[in-house]
This record gives structure tokens, sequence and C-alpha cells, in this order.
């Protein structure tokens, strides 16, 4: 069997751009599709997680005949106690509310990535409060199919976050890479039909 990748490197493209200065940071995961160079460009505006998204468009446009990029951004301001996110065309953010102890799905999407030069997308502002948790990830962990053919599914996911929500960040995400075995029945990139990507945060005031 493969060594089984924990969640901090799992297969799939998870980059952090960082602005110059502490408690900001931001996170970006698309499917692995090798775009490091173009992420990295758009460090300037790592602030503006609609800026970002536009101008990787921008870059990608024309770049693409048969596939296009989905892609979720987030940027975290810890010195304002918020976080910034934007979409395109990709699954919703989870934030699990400490407070309410359930998690909801914050969506905030525009186009494919490289579909069309001219579009433009739009962030949402959350604020965060200590011990609240963030969930971001690719499609392949909701359309993870059991061998009936069932989806995994985001009532599942949102149902794992809430009752694991004691877990750190990272055991949360080994969990759920075991949940996910259990579910399909196969090891850890047996037969697996999409990536897996899951960045978990966990908000400390």
């Amino acid at each position: 069997m493969p060594p089984r990748p924990s969640s901090a490197s799992l297969p799939a493209l998870t980059n952090a751009l960082e602005e110059r200065g502490v408690q900001r940071v931001g996170a970006f995961v698309e499917p692995a599709c090798g775009h490091q160079e173009r992420i990295d460009a758009q460090s300037p505006r790592a602030s503006d997680p609609a800026r970002v998204l536009t101008g990787l468009n921008q870059a990608l446009s024309g770049k693409f005949q048969w596939h296009f990029v989905t892609a979720g951004y987030l940027f975290l301001d810890l010195e304002n106690s918020t976080v910034n996110y934007a979409g395109a065309a990709h699954p919703p953010l989870l934030l699990w509310r400490k407070k309410s102890g359930s998690a909801t799905e914050v969506l905030e999407n525009g186009l494919m990535l490289g579909l069309l030069p001219d579009s433009t997308y739009s962030a949402i502002t959350l604020p965060l409060e200590c011990g609240d948790r963030i969930v971001l990830f690719t499609d392949g962990i909701v359309e993870a199919r059991n061998p009936s053919g069932e989806e995994f599914g985001m009532d599942r996911l949102k149902r794992f976050v809430e009752e694991n929500h004691a877990l750190s960040a990272e055991r949360l995400g080994d969990g759920l890479l075991d949940a996910l075995e259990g579910w399909s029945g196969q090891a850890r990139g047996e037969g697996q039909a999409d990536d897996i990507t899951l960045l978990a945060i966990h908000f400390k005031a």
C-alpha cells in the first residue's frame, strides 16, 4: 500500500500567498493544474480575493481548450478577526461556529477560471470568533462514491465537521481521510476518480 498522505500533503494544489506584515495570510485551493507561477504573480493583491481570482482568470484565459479551473481563495486578517472569501465555480467554504455548534455553507462564486477573459469575481467578508473553524475543500471529497454509487455529499461532510469539532485541524483532516476510505471501501489513492484537497483552519483569537 502506498504511503497515506496527511491532510497537510494531499495530492492537489494548496498555495499560500502572504502579504508583508503579521497576522494576515491568504490560502488558495484548486485541483492540481500546475499554475504556481501565475498564482505567485497575484501576491501584490493577496488581501483582495476578488482581485486575486480576476487576475488569475485573465492570466489563464486562452490557455485551455478542453478544461478550465475551479478555485477557492480566502484571506485571513487575524488583526481584525475576519476572513474574506471568493470562489470560481468552487464548492462552498464551510464555516463552523463555536457559538452555535453548527457548520454553514458560504458560497460566493463566479465562473470557472480561464473561461472568459473579462469575468469578474466578488468576495464576502465574515467575522470570526475564537474557536470558529473554516474548512475549504475540493469537490473530490463530497463526490467520493461508495460501492453503491452514492456520493459522500455535503450533508455528511458538515455532520463530520460538527461531530469532530474538538479535534485539531490536522487530526480533523486525517479523520476525514479515514471516513472517506470507509465510505468508498478503498484505500487512499485506489480507484480515486478525483483529487482531494482539504484545508482546515482553527481560529484562535
